[in-house]
């Protein structure tokens, strides 16, 4: 019985592993390899901050330069929860705010509550893209165990995730 139920959970961890969505484009990296374009950049657009980590994505998984975009996970003037997108060639893509549920605007907090009446708001970020420029928020909504990213301008219009730019799809996880 007990060689019965090993295999058994055996089994049951192997299938849980091998099924883990891996995301396999992004990896952490230390600041030395971070291009000093960038590194020069985030100094100068937030000279207040500390960098807790750097992150690379390679877009598609292709490893050529245009493909590539530099993250910067940083406290700013002490408050945790901002992030930065960069290219290579050290141009801000976007620049992203944790905000929590009870300080998201009103416009934008009731029209979620009107289209997602089953879902609870648990916390959103500001996003400023910057090419074209416009900003936005990224919901994160909770109704039990699931689990539901949405876009909403700054009046509270939902936008669909087939406009916005791949980048910003990367905050969703």
């Amino acid at each position: 019985m007990r060689k019965i139920f090993t295999i058994v959970f055996s089994l049951f961890f192997t299938g849980v592993t091998l099924g883990q969505d891996v995301n396999d484009t992004t990896r952490f990296i230390p600041e030395s390899e971070v291009p000093k374009v960038i590194l020069n950049q985030q100094d100068i657009l937030y000279p207040s901050n500390f960098v807790s980590e750097w992150e690379v994505q390679e877009l598609d998984g292709l490893h050529d330069a245009p493909n590539i975009l530099y993250f910067a996970k940083f406290e700013e003037d002490g408050r945790p929860g901002f992030s930065a997108a960069y290219l290579p060639n050290g141009t801000l893509v976007f620049h992203s705010e944790f905000t929590p549920a009870e300080i998201i605007p009103s416009t934008v907090r009731l029209k979620v509550d009107q289209d997602y009446k089953d879902f609870e708001i648990h916390s959103a970020k500001f996003i400023s893209l910057y090419n074209p420029e416009r900003e936005l928020y990224l919901v994160k909504l909770l109704a039990g165990n699931q689990m539901k990213f949405v876009f909403y301008n700054t009046v509270g219009n939902e936008i669909d995730k087939i406009e916005l730019p791949a980048e910003i799809l990367l905050l969703m996880r």
